[in-house]
Order: structure tokens, then sequence, then C-alpha cells
């Protein structure tokens, strides 16, 4: 076949390049960084969106407890019509002595009438304010929630990003294993056909590198169910191709404030403390609203009424108004107890908020000090599988050369091998484990370390 002429050649370049950019239109993939990751979650990821929803409802309780204030106002009307009216007779006598019959109905047929009805509560024992200074203190109390959600919901996309690139780091760990393992098994292939090795090393060489093959199978199944775990949280298509940038780290520790301005932070500023308090001042108010119902109640009441009766539908006949205004005093005697028993319920949820609130400070204080510890010693791991892994690949170029100098032996080829995989592996792994440690500690705190600023 004749080489394609220059001239030929320069023709087709431009239609070769719409053709690779079409194509590279139609497999358009979605790129995700760390960033995008936790953006991503907070505008689509279902149980923060969840939570937003709890701070509207907590705010329609607060327009409830509201109304309790303010007076009650209704406008009813009604209609009845009397398909048989009821009547009365009348007998009497005339003066000539004849006995006269007389009928006499009771109503119209058609009733029309309305009111106009205001009730107002004067007082309840203190009840109506109460309950509306506890729907307040329960907005606070949910806005509070949303936002633990909202570190939860950023500190999961964070695990299951890094934990999608382990896996995909694990992969590649393991298919260079295999691309080693090919190499190596290509000069045993040479070495046997020049009578140099034995049959015992070359099978060994080929089961060294079938070995690999069931592994690579299941991280590759790993690979894909991580990628779809991470799309499921961050409201991706399970179908979208997604492509993952593993940006460069700092691992440096510089930023790393000391454990005990972590720990004081931290009660200041988690929103689970804030939750606690709120629910303590919600239960000590939710004692007097149970001890009001041993207190009387006054309420104003005032109706307009308005009717009209006749046989025609008309209003304009027989119309009657009416307006009352009063007050209405209840004094509660005697309840079976109900009242006390409300009380004792009330102040014993008072007393669990305020051990949970307890409980809650040492739970940080140990939550903060273990996340404290747990990125100190993924740091000095780190660190120290750098060193391995430089290590390791100088051990393996040596026993790559002593091989086939004809020194070596293939098991120390094969040894070394094992021993590279194995720190990759465990480098990969220890950078998981940092980055999971650094993410963890932001959560537990809410202080990034890599932002020396971030503090009240």
């Amino acid at each position: 076949m004749k080489a394609m002429r220059p001239r030929r050649v320069a023709t087709l370049m431009p239609i070769l390049l719409i053709t690779l950019l079409a194509a590279g239109r139609g497999q358009a993939r979605t790129t995700l960084t760390i960033a995008d990751a936790r953006q991503r979650a907070l505008a689509f990821n279902r149980m923060y969106l969840s939570a937003q929803e709890g701070v509207v409802k907590a705010q329609g309780d607060v327009r409830k407890a509201r109304a309790g204030a303010l007076p009650d106002v209704s406008l009813s009307g009604r209609y009845n019509r009397n398909l048989k009216l009821g009547s009365m007779f009348w007998t009497s006598t005339d003066d000539q002595g004849i006995e006269k019959t007389t009928e006499i109905r009771f109503g119209f047929k058609n009733n029309f009438g309305a009111s106009l009805t205001l009730q107002q509560s004067i007082w309840q024992g203190g009840k109506v304010f109460t309950a509306l200074r506890i729907a307040r203190l329960y907005g606070s109390y949910t806005r509070a929630q949303a936002e633990q959600t909202r570190a939860d919901v950023k500190y999961q996309a964070e695990v299951l990003f890094y934990g999608a690139i382990l896996q995909g780091s694990v992969l590649a760990v393991l298919q260079k294993s295999f691309e080693a393992a090919s190499r190596n098994l290509e000069v045993v292939e040479k070495f046997y056909s020049q009578g140099l090795v034995s049959e015992f090393e070359l099978l060994r060489a080929r089961v060294e590198k079938s070995n690999l093959m069931p592994r690579i199978l299941q991280l590759e199944s790993e690979v894909r169910l991580s990628d779809k775990r991470l799309k499921s949280f961050l409201g991706i298509d399970l179908n979208e191709e997604v492509v993952l940038m593993e940006e460069p780290d700092d691992t440096s520790l510089a930023a790393l404030l000391p454990m005990t301005l972590l720990v004081d932070t931290a009660l200041g500023r988690r929103p689970e403390m804030r939750q606690l308090d709120y629910l303590t001042d919600i239960s000590k108010k939710a004692i007097s609203i149970a001890r009001a119902d041993y207190l009387p109640s006054l309420a104003a009441v005032s109706q307009y009424d308005w009717q009209s009766q006749s046989d025609k539908l008309t209003l304009r006949e027989n119309i009657s108004r009416s307006w009352t205004a009063g007050l209405v005093l209840s004094v509660p005697l005697f309840r079976g107890g109900r009242v006390g028993g409300a009380v004792a319920q009330a102040k014993a949820d008072y007393n669990q908020t305020r051990l949970a609130s307890a409980q809650m400070r040492d739970d940080i204080r140990l939550e903060v000090e273990e996340a404290y510890d747990r990125i100190r010693q993924a740091k000095k791991a780190l660190d120290i599988q750098g060193e391995t892994i430089a290590q390791a690949e100088e051990g393996l170029k040596i026993a790559n050369l002593r091989y086939e100098s004809g020194v070596g032996t293939q098991l120390e080829v094969l040894s070394a091998q094992a021993a590279l995989t194995e720190a990759r592996r465990v480098r990969a792994e220890a950078t998981f484990f940092f980055r999971e440690a650094k993410a963890r500690l932001k959560r537990a705190t809410t202080v990034d370390t890599d932002e020396v600023d971030d503090l009240p």
C-alpha cells in the first residue's frame, strides 16, 4: 500500500479533528473535585434537604403559637327551609253560639341567619406567651439541627469521595503489580527458551501473574460500587460517568492548634451543644405550661347575630339583630390528678435534658481528643510510608538487575515486587486515613486545620 501523500494528509486533518471533537462532546463526563463534592452534597443531598424542611416546619409552629395570643374571629351563615310549619288550633264561640276553630301557624318557610363571633383569650395562666417562646426556641433548635446535618453531610461527602479515590488507587497499585509480573514473566520465558532457568521458575512466574487477576476483578467491582455510592449521596444519576480529580494534599500540621483550644472551640461552636441548650430551655418552660392548668382562665367573647324570616326568598322581611358581649371565667376544681402527672413528666424531661447536656460536653471533648490523636498518627504513618516506597522501589530495581545478570534468583524479584505492592497499598490507605482524620477533626471542632484564622 502506497504511503499517503502530504497534501492529502493536510486535507483530511480538519475532518479528523471535527470528528474527534464531536466524539468528545458525545462522551462528556462530569469532573468532580473535593470542593465540588461538598457543594453538590449541600445542594442535592436528600438528608440535608429534609433538615431544611424541618426549619420550615418550625417556622410554622411559631406562627401557630403566635395565633394563640390573637383574637379568634369567625363568620358563619345559615339557611333553613321549613318544609312543614307547625300550627296551633284555637277554638272559640261566636255570638250565635257557634264554635269556630282557628289555625295559628308558627314561623315562616324560609329562615336566614348570620353570626359574627369574636373570642379573645385574656389569661390562661401564662400559657400563650410561654408557648410562643417555646416555639421560637424550637425554631432555633431546628436551625442548629440543620447546621449539624450540614456538617455531617460535608463530612460524609469527603469520606465517600476519598474512599472512592482509595479504591481507585489500590486498583492502580495492583495493575502496576500485574504489569511488573507480566514483564517478569517475559524475562523468565526468555531465559527458559535459552535454557537458563528451570520449568519450575517459569510456572511460578505464570502463577504469580495469574494470582493477581481475581483481586483486580474484585477491586474493579468495588471501584464501581464506591463511585455509585458517592453519586447517590451527591444526587448524581448513577449511570452518569464521573471523573474524580485528586488534588495534592497539604500534609503539614503546622496549622494544627493546641488540643485544649480545639476542645474549648468545639464546646462553644458545636450545633449539638446549642441544640441541647435550646431543649433545656424548652423543657423548663414546659413545666410552666403544665402548672398553668392549676390556674383559672379568662376570655372575652362577643357575638353579633342577624336573622331574617319570610315565606318568600327575600332578605328584607322580618329582620332581627342582636349583639352580645361577655367574659368567660373557668376555674379548675378537680381533674383527677392529670395536672400533677403532667407537671411531674415535664420536670423529668427537664432533668433528662440537663443530664444529656452534661454528657454531650464529655462526648464532644472525647471526640476532639480522639480526632486530634488520629490525625497525628495518620501524619506519622504517611511520612513513614513515603520512605518505605522509595526503599521498596530501589529494592525491586536491584533484584531485577541481579536476576537479569544471572546473579540473583526469581524469588528475590517476586519478594521485592510483593514488598513494593504492599508499600504502595499501605501508602494509599495512609493517605486516605490522613484525609479522613482531617475531615473528622474539622467536623469535631468546626475548625478547618487549613485555615489558621478559623476561630471565633
